[in-house]
């Protein structure tokens, strides 16, 4: 394959997958307009996702695909997998959620590294707030799978501090609000290498 089919190739996939991520997002938005989400509607959207198996490593289209696929990997579909998925979804719904990759408060927006290069070896990674991608856990099983340290408190050899898309817009009074400070005010002195990057910008490194 030439060059110029290669780039041609690039720019038809790149358009293909966010008409793909606008219809989902233009679904999801449908599914939780009544704040409650039916057996019928979570197996569609299994069936929807199946059909569109090209955005299964895409953000945020991986994180319904992935859950979606966890609630029904059984066939039973519990009140509480049920609330928690309405929950991920009317998030991922809100508005300009795919342009922002995060649904937090516009206050904190300036804190965050505008054209973070995340380098997972060798680097310690601190995570706040809840995440769409899944438990502290299993983001901590990530960054170790990848050569990095997880740890759970900020300290001067902090590299990163990831914050969850699902953080509560109350942050400044939360236990993460103030690890997001503290992140905030290190990385403003310049004296130590700490990045403060949102979910999405994580998410998307892990490919």
């Amino acid at each position: 394959m030439s060059s110029a089919e290669f780039a041609k190739r690039y720019v038809l996939d790149a358009k293909r997958s966010t008409k793909g991520l606008q219809s989902l997002m233009g679904i999801l938005s449908g599914l939780v307009c009544d704040g409650h989400l039916n057996d019928h509607e979570i197996r569609y959207l299994k069936t929807w996702l199946k059909e569109n198996e090209d955005l299964a490593n895409v953000y945020p289209a991986n994180i319904v695909h992935r859950r979606v696929h966890e609630i029904l990997i059984d066939d039973l579909i519990t009140e509480e997998e049920r609330n928690h998925l309405t929950k991920e979804i009317q998030i991922l719904a809100g508005n300009n959620f795919i342009e922002t990759g995060a649904a937090l408060p516009e206050h904190i927006a300036n804190i965050f590294d505008d054209d973070p290069h995340v380098i997972f070896e060798n680097n310690v990674f601190v995570f706040t707030g809840d995440f769409l991608w899944g438990t502290r856990k299993e983001c901590h099983r990530e960054i170790e799978k990848r050569g990095g340290t997880p740890k759970n408190s900020i300290t001067n050899t902090t590299n990163y501090l990831v914050i969850g898309t699902m953080a509560s817009p109350d942050w400044i009074t939360a236990n993460f609000g103030r690890k997001i400070q503290k992140a905030a005010e290190m990385a403003q002195s310049g004296e130590y290498q700490i990045s403060i990057i949102r979910e999405v910008d994580w998410s998307m490194a892990l490919k």
